[in-house]
C-alpha cells in the first residue's frame, strides 16, 4: 500500500506546486483532485454494501477506518485546493 500512498502524494504535490496559467488548467487539475477523492470513496462504499471489510492493496480496512482516510484525504484535498488557486491568483497579479 506504500507505493499507491507514495503515488497519491507524489502527485498531490505536482498539483500543488504547478503553475496555473489558464482558468481550464486550474479548474481541470481541482476536477481530477477530487474525482480521485470521490471515485475511492464511492469504490469504497460499493463494497461495503456487499461485506463487512474491505481489501485495498492488500490492506484490510472496516468502516471506521475507511471513513477516517477518506475525511483525512478531503482535509488533503481541501489544502491542495487552496494553494492551486493561490497559485492561479499569483500568476494573474504577477502576469497582468
Amino acid at each position: 500500500m506504500s507505493f499507491v500512498i507514495l503515488g497519491l502524494i507524489i502527485f498531490l504535490l505536482y498539483a500543488t506546486l504547478s503553475k496555473y496559467g489558464s482558468l481550464f488548467k486550474t479548474l481541470s487539475m481541482i476536477v481530477i483532485v477530487l474525482g480521485m477523492t470521490f471515485a475511492f470513496l464511492f469504490y469504497g462504499l460499493h463494497f461495503f454494501s456487499e461485506s463487512d471489510i474491505i481489501v485495498i492493496v492488500k490492506t484490510e480496512l472496516n468502516m471506521k477506518y475507511f471513513m477516517h482516510v477518506c475525511g483525512i484525504w478531503f482535509c488533503a484535498d481541501i489544502l491542495v485546493i487552496v494553494k492551486i488557486i493561490g497559485n492561479y491568483k499569483r500568476y494573474l497579479e504577477v502576469n497582468s
